[in-house]
């Protein structure tokens, strides 16, 4: 395409469009993709919040330019939906605190994609208001740890061994701490 008609280039940080010998250069943002689906009320948290949590969890395990490609969703419900997950995908006929399902389980995150769909993390709320109040936590820094937990999972972290646990742990902590969240 002729110049004086005005061509688009882009590139994964920039778009350029040039008109009539003029080139104007605007920088593109690409961020995280995150889906929310809030089934309490009152909503316990923030969109922003949530993709803080989110982001701050990706890039500090697999770096900045990989949390752009990132794409999960956060569900945020209540004690019986996590109860028919969990009696559903894990055969526990009880509820509990966060569930991660992650899309590559086991697999390498591919290298070349645009975008990386890593799963889905279900937190119940009610379940996290018992156990922040159980253990003199805000539900917001309780359901910080359980976001952050739940996004290490569909990274690959896993606690079914001592050595994985403390691993995992020891970077929930960080995280947490990066975010000023203090975990007892």
């Amino acid at each position: 395409m002729d110049a004086d008609k005005g061509l688009i280039k882009s590139s994964s940080a920039f778009i350029c469009v040039y008109q009539s010998y003029k080139e104007f250069c605007f920088e593109r943002k690409i961020y995280m993709k995150l889906l929310i689906r809030t089934l309490v009320k009152p909503n316990p948290a923030s969109r922003d919040w949530l993709k803080r949590l989110s982001s701050l969890t990706i890039k500090t395990v697999k770096g900045a330019a990989f949390e752009r490609k990132a794409e999960l969703s956060i569900v945020l419900t209540g004690d019986a939906e996590v109860k028919k997950l969990n009696r559903q995908y894990r055969s526990k006929n009880k509820t509990t605190d966060v569930l991660s399902f992650p899309l590559l389980e086991g697999k390498a995150f591919p290298a070349d994609l645009m975008t990386v769909a890593l799963g889905d993390v279900v937190v119940s709320i009610p379940q996290a208001k018992r156990q922040a109040l159980e253990l003199g936590k805000t539900l917001k820094a309780e359901l910080a740890l359980l976001v952050v937990h739940g996004v290490l999972h569909l990274l690959g972290y896993d606690h079914a061994t001592k050595a994985q646990e403390k691993k995992m742990f020891a970077l929930q902590d960080t995280i947490l701490k990066k975010l000023k969240i203090i975990n007892r």
